[in-house]
This record gives structure tokens, C-alpha cells and sequence, in this order.
């Protein structure tokens, strides 16, 4: 045990969280797997969370992890209003009220801009060093999210902060906003949870598909931001270009899109081929990850996602754009194929070309998971947050 580790095991750390369990995906997800991964390293851990009622219960009880449900205003009723700095600023007071019952932590840390920004007048206030945690920009999402996020992130800086390199160019952003505070960590993937495994083939069955047929997946959420129209264009220009009559489109995930997107598969006259699996549990997603062929990732913005970097633990080839910094994740051809952010020829001949070669398949798969056990393994990642937790600490 090294000096940072021998350190974190007298550290007790609040984890204010806001997008949590019974949410899923994305921040929620890594959050999960961050304090799973994290706890043994450290004294004690505390997960204060939003209060959403009896769905959490079950969770709770089970997560292995002490969490505090703490009280969460919810103004879905009010549509027209920019409520989220008025619901921010409520949740932070709840927050600061249960911090401030608890046993003093060694370390606030706190996941989100809003939480990042008022934990830190929180930790001024009660003496409680915070260490921010940014799962990539708010840029992904709009402008005014941008904004928003950019003026709470002026107010004041955190003793450390921690920022997801997620494909974009959020690092360069919180870098010109707080210096040398700001710490990049890539995702962890859980190799275990996301390997190989056999051809789940009663999934084949039930999809009414034939046993032999080329499945392309795609497994982000259907949100604009992840360009999932891309992938229903693409896989019809694929269809028309090598007439596969064997070849199926699976859209796994949920979204605000989904009608918009069944619609688009209706004028394209693909939907006959195109499924739409809704949200999937973990266990779901990667059963189906064993039956395709080809993951897809087409976002114009960032293709370094989780949802890509599982697929890629699971031996998937990925057919992605090269949009923001995916070329750090994926190399063209080795363990994956990129074409040009929003040219969808090239991107369906690399399909095609996945399609014919199913030795050039298998290798990249294998490369890909590689890549994973690599450069995405938890130990590393773990490593990372205990030595920022060191120096706050020793300042």
C-alpha cells in the first residue's frame, strides 16, 4: 500500500450527487461505479442524494453505501420558467443542512456544476475542503446550458476538481476557468461486468430475426446530441448500397426523439429493419451487445461516451464519427473504424466494409477490448482521485 492509499484510509468523504439512482445512464451510472469502486480505499462514505420518493428504497437498502435521501423540489409543473438555478439553489440549502447535522467529512465531493459551485460556499462556510466533479460541458446539450454553466463556474473555484474527459473539449474549457485545479480522468470501465460473452441467441428469436443476419447497434441515449438520425440514414444508404436483406438496425436507448426517430425509419422505408429497444438494463445491454456485429456511434459532438467504451470491453468493432477528441480513444482501423464528423459515406463504407470482412471483425474487437483493459481500467482511475483527495488534504 503506497502513501496516497495508507492516507485515504483515515478520509471520510460526503458525495453530493444529484443525478443518482433512480435515474440511469450517463452521470448517474458513473457515479454509482465511482463510489462502488472507491469505498474500500476509503474510512467512510456518505452519498447525499435527492429524496424521489419510494423508488429509491429498495436501492438504498441494497447499495452497500450510506446514502441520504435529502428533500428535492420538483416544479415540473411550471414549463415556461427557467427554474434549474431556483431548484439548484433550494437543493444546495437542503444540502448544506444535512452537512451540516453530520459528523464533519474530511472532504465534500461534489458531482455537477451547480452542486460543484454551492458546495463550495458550503465547504467555505462549515470549513470542509470540496473537490468538484464535472462530467463533461453542459455544451453538449445547448447553448444556454453552456452559459449557465460557464457563469455558476466564474463564482467561485473549488479546492479541486475533477473532469471527465468525455471526447469534447470540456478539459480545455474548466482548464482557462480554474488552472491548475482542474484534474482530467477518463471514464472506468468495469472489464469484468463489460467482457465477451456467448451469442445470446434466444434475444435472435425474439427480435424475429434470422440467426445469420449482420446486426448494427447503437446504444446512446436519443437525444440531439448524439445524431441517432445519423444512424438510421446511414444504415439506409447502407442498405441500398449493398442490399444486405440479412442486416438489422437495433436502437437501444431513451430519449425525447424516439417518436421523431420512428418516423424517420417510416419515410425512409427501413422500418421493417430498424428496432427500437427502448432503455435496457445493464445486463440487457450487453446481452445485446453479444449478438451484434457492428456498434455505431454517430454523434457530431463526442463519440468517447461510455455506451462506446462498453461495447468496445465487450470486443465490438465501433463505427464512429471523429468528432471532438474520439481519435484519443479510437484509432482508425486498429481498434475501430472512424470516418470524418458528418460524412456518412465514408461512415457506411466503413460499415460495408465491417459487413464483408468478418476477420478484420474479429481483430479489431479484440484490439478494442485491449484498449479498454488499458487505458480505461478503474485501478488507474482510482488512483487519480485518491492523490487529488492527498493534496487537497496537505494544502
Amino acid at each position: 500500500m503506497n502513501s496516497t492509499e495508507q492516507l485515504a484510509q483515515e478520509i471520510c468523504v460526503a458525495r453530493v450527487v444529484y443525478q443518482f439512482y433512480p435515474f440511469i445512464g450517463g452521470s448517474a451510472t458513473h457515479i454509482q461505479e465511482l463510489s462502488t469502486k472507491i469505498n474500500s480505499y476509503l474510512k467512510d462514505q456518505i452519498i447525499i442524494a435527492p429524496n424521489l420518493g419510494d423508488s429509491c428504497r429498495e436501492f438504498d437498502k441494497n447499495f452497500g453505501i450510506k446514502i441520504i435521501r435529502t428533500r428535492v423540489l420538483s416544479l415540473k409543473f411550471i414549463k415556461k420558467i427557467p427554474v434549474l438555478p431556483f431548484i439548484d439553489l433550494l437543493y444546495s440549502i437542503s444540502v448544506y443542512s444535512t452537512l451540516k447535522k453530520m459528523e464533519r467529512p474530511d472532504i465534500i465531493h461534489a458531482h455537477g456544476i451547480s452542486n460543484v459551485v454551492y458546495c463550495t460556499i458550503i465547504g467555505k462556510i462549515l470549513g470542509i475542503p470540496v473537490v468538484g466533479m464535472l462530467h463533461g460541458s453542459g455544451a453538449a446539450y445547448s447553448k444556454t446550458a453552456d452559459i449557465y454553466e460557464t457563469v455558476l463556474a466564474k463564482l467561485c473555484k473549488p479546492n479541486a476538481s475533477i473532469v471527465l474527459d468525455d471526447g469534447s473539449f470540456s478539459i480545455d474549457k474548466f482548464k482557462k476557468l480554474w488552472g491548475n485545479k482542474v484534474t482530467p480522468v477518463y471514464h472506468g470501465i468495469d472489464t469484468e461486468v463489460y467482457r465477451p460473452i456467448d451469442k445470446k441467441k434466444s434475444l435472435i428469436d425474439k427480435l424475429s430475426v434470422e440467426h445469420s443476419s449482420f446486426i448494427i447497434l447503437s446504444t446512446s441515449s436519443l437525444e440531439s446530441v448524439k445524431n441517432i438520425d445519423l444512424a438510421i440514414k446511414s444504415f439506409k444508404l447502407f442498405l441500398d448500397a449493398s442490399d444486405p436483406n440479412n442486416s438489422y438496425l437495433l436502437i437501444a436507448g431513451r430519449g425525447p426523439l424516439k417518436e421523431s426517430l420512428i418516423n424517420l425509419s417510416k419515410e425512409l422505408k427501413v422500418d421493417n429493419r430498424v428496432r427500437f429497444l427502448g432503455g435496457l438494463s445493464l445486463s440487457e445491454i450487453i446481452e445485446y451487445l453479444s449478438i451484434s456485429d457492428v456498434v455505431i456511434a454517430t454523434s457530431l459532438y463526442s463519440n468517447m461516451n461510455r455506451s462506446v467504451q462498453e461495447a468496445m470491453a465487450c470486443e465490438k468493432p465501433v463505427v464512429a464519427f471523429d468528432s471532438g477528441t474520439t481519435r484519443n480513444l479510437i484509432k482508425n482501423m486498429e481498434n475501430g473504424l472512424l470516418a470524418e464528423s458528418g460524412d456518412i459515406d465514408s461512415f457506411v463504407d466503413n460499415i460495408t466494409l465491417l459487413y464483408t470482412n468478418d476477420e478484420l471483425r474479429k481483430k479489431i474487437g479484440i484490439n478494442a477490448r485491449k484498449t479498454i483493459l488499458t487505458q480505461r481500467n478503474w485501478d488507474a482511475r482510482i488512483k487519480t482521485e485518491l492523490d487529488v483527495y492527498r493534496r487537497v488534504l496537505m494544502k
